[in-house]
């Protein structure tokens, strides 16, 4: 496996902020090189809702937080199975977010 930057992506994962979160006013997305999160950044809670995708030695990990009880976790060898884990995450963290 080849390790990829996240970093490299940097585009492509702002722009998904953009698109799930446009109307959402408190959330935020940080990249560095192996990892990006998208949060709610509100101080409203101490344990944010967050999708976050983290390089691990030679996996990719997805993981999902809606803030409450819901937890998920994704693990992967292959970056674009990752990615899209990662967007579906963010989209369900986009409608979760807009309910409350």
């Amino acid at each position: 496996m080849t390790k990829i930057s996240i970093n490299k992506d940097k585009i492509k994962f702002f722009n998904l902020h953009k698109s799930f979160f446009s109307e959402l006013k408190n959330t935020s997305c940080d990249v560095s090189d192996d990892q990006v999160i998208i949060y709610e950044s509100s101080n409203k809670n101490s344990d944010p809702a967050s999708v976050e995708l983290k390089i691990k030695d030679t996996l990719y990990e997805v993981y999902f937080w809606d803030g409450y009880s819901l937890a998920d976790k994704f693990t992967t060898k292959n970056y674009e199975k990752a990615l899209l884990q990662f967007k579906k995450f963010s989209k369900k963290l986009a409608k979760n977010l807009r309910k409350f």
